[in-house]
């Protein structure tokens, strides 16, 4: 199953009106950045496919379970809805493709009281109009739900499929866990939220390491990362010249980006197939120099055109990095998707950013990384009206020899 877009209202720090209006689109393309000020809706939004894939893989009736592979999205169904009110009805609309198809279904979800909060959501109404045509109407015809597809055993590929896109999801989160002075030989199953057990992925594949090793070396102002054996353990270490130092007590930077670095060559190396991946916060802790090469791991795996990463950051550099590539050539703009979360007193909007061929965004919220845009654009004026006095000054020296 590959997710093509979500559309959203009422959910979290978005607004709704109950009538379906005022929704918010989220398209994924191969590489999805979603920038906005804090508490302003970005991890709800970059989480968001995942939730409603558990709500798709459901077959009980939760309709829409509140933690998904572990990660809790509320204490109860009122926690992700806007205001926290029990009158607020949620919008979801999920358009997909399938190996047999296109899915294309929406749902509007309700809790029956301010007592009921507790409980499970219910359905208020809901339509699909592929693989076929269901539309209900729930509180008049009492029909129950099994998870966000409507009743019966014969959607059952459908949640097959969402639970294999669960299976084959990498969600990194916005803080990772400190590089350990040492760990033991245990086996590697895979990337978790907190990139805790990245150590025993590269120790169970050399090559991954020796690519980690080799990235850092070059982004990292040149301490390369390799692992060492210490008797019944082994550990992280750094090396620059003739200093051999152990990843633990070295840089907080360097510790949280390796499970993006890890995760994103790996990805790079891996079977080409459908993945939908979260990271957040790939920036942190980093300066600014190192933030944009991070972009370039991103471009990379976007370029495979396997799946789609779904980066939530304040990087500007990294922002920055993926403009300059596409002016290149590099990435083609449809492979990527761009968002700022614009909160106001009446809750967030999600805002599609346009990227052209050359690497230009259409528009970019004021005051947001507005200094150096400005800078930048400074610049180009001020070597075109460079450009244009040196060429008028070659006319006019041209036409004073003529008259000569």
């Amino acid at each position: 199953m590959r997710i093509k877009s979500i559309e959203f209202s009422g959910y979290k720090s978005f607004p709704g009106d109950n009538e379906g209006s005022g929704s918010q689109t989220l398209k994924l393309a191969p590489l999805v950045l979603i920038f906005g000020k804090n508490n302003s809706g970005k991890s709800s939004t970059a989480r968001l496919p995942r939730f409603l894939l558990g709500g798709m893989e459901c077959s009980d009736g939760k309709v829409l379970p509140l933690e998904v592979r572990g990660l809790r999205y509320g204490a109860k169904f009122l926690d992700v809805v806007h205001g926290g009110a029990f009158y607020q009805k949620p919008f979801f609309r999920v358009q997909a493709e399938n190996e047999d198809g296109f899915i294309d279904f929406s749902v509007k979800l309700y809790s029956e009281g301010v007592f009921s909060a507790e409980d499970a959501p219910l359905v208020w109404s809901y339509m699909m109009t592929a693989p076929k045509e269901v539309n209900i109407f729930s509180p008049e015809t009492k029909v129950g739900f099994s998870g966000l597809l409507p009743p019966g055993n014969e959607w059952g590929d459908i949640r097959r499929a969402a639970g294999l896109v669960l299976d084959e999801m990498v969600h990194i989160g916005p803080i990772r866990k400190s590089i350990n002075p040492s760990y033991s030989n245990l086996s590697f199953e895979r990337i978790d939220f907190e990139g805790a057990n990245v150590p025993q992925m590269l120790r169970a594949d050399y090559r991954l390491a020796d690519a980690v090793g080799r990235w850092y070396a070059e982004h990292m102002e040149g301490w390369r990362l390799s692992l060492q054996r210490d008797s019944e353990s082994f550990s992280v270490r750094l090396t620059r010249g003739g200093i051999n130092s152990n990843l633990a007590y070295g840089g907080e930077g360097l510790q949280q980006v390796l499970p993006v670095v890890a995760h994103q060559l790996w990805r790079q190396a891996g079977i080409p197939r459908y993945f939908l991946d979260v990271v957040e916060q790939p920036e942190l802790h980093l300066h600014a120099a190192a933030q944009a090469p991070l972009a370039d791991l991103f471009i990379n795996t976007a370029n495979l055109g396997s799946g789609c990463t779904i980066v939530e950051t304040n990087s500007e550099p990294l922002l920055l990095r993926v403009q300059r590539r596409v002016a290149e050539g590099l990435i083609g703009p449809e492979k990527v998707s761009i968002y700022y979360i614009q909160a106001n007193e009446s809750g967030s909007e999600l805002i599609p950013i346009e990227l052209s061929a050359d690497g230009e965004v259409a528009w970019w919220p004021a005051g947001v990384f507005e200094e150096d845009f400005s800078e930048v654009a400074a610049i180009r004026r001020a070597q075109r009206d460079k450009k244009s006095r040196s060429d008028s000054a070659i006319r006019n020296s041209s036409g004073s020899i003529e008259r000569k």
